[in-house]
């Protein structure tokens, strides 16, 4: 059953990539660029990590295949700093997945919503694997957007797995 659902979400993502360049010259994307470079930066914090602020980086670039969806590619760092310790946990990940945009509510005032999955690599452990990243925002002017962002990094150690788990504030600027 996971493969015939994997087969289907790729073929609908291969139709979708197919037919993009018809997408954007019907929808009148000319307004928009069509590639575009991004800074995130985001403060929080690490759940289960017994710290005080937590806070994140990364740059991304975006290939908007629609004038509301775009791939999007990037670094993140991930880091938690623990009393009387300085910097814990800090994580580099790789990632890669898809972020939409609503169309303009008011001026420039648009949501956007994001995914993306890749690899990560904690320093403190030495570990690395699955990561994960969510965000949910809003655009308030056409170059910069606010927002909350989750990040979840899995670690495979010898005597079983383990899990950062970041919420926070996102502060983002779009090139």
């Amino acid at each position: 059953m996971r493969r015939w659902l994997s087969l289907c979400l790729g073929l609908l993502l291969s139709v979708t990539a197919a037919f993009s360049q018809q997408w954007w010259g019907y929808d009148g994307g000319a307004d928009l660029k069509r590639s575009q470079w991004g800074i995130d930066l985001g403060v929080g914090k690490m759940k289960d990590v017994q710290g005080n602020v937590g806070f994140a980086g990364g740059i991304r670039y975006q290939y908007n295949i629609h004038p509301l969806i775009g791939w999007d590619l990037g670094a993140n760092y991930v880091g938690q700093t623990i009393d009387h310790e300085g910097i814990g946990p800090s994580v580099l990940q790789g990632l890669i997945g898809l972020r939409g945009r609503t169309p303009s509510f008011y001026q420039d005032l648009a949501g956007t919503l994001g995914v993306r999955m890749g690899y990560g690599h904690d320093f403190e452990t030495k570990e690395g694997g699955f990561a994960l990243e969510m965000n949910v925002g809003m655009y308030l002017t056409s170059h910069v957007m606010i927002g909350y962002v989750y990040n979840m990094q899995n670690l495979k150690f010898e005597i079983g797995d383990g899990k950062y788990k970041f919420h926070g504030f996102r502060l983002g600027f779009v090139f």
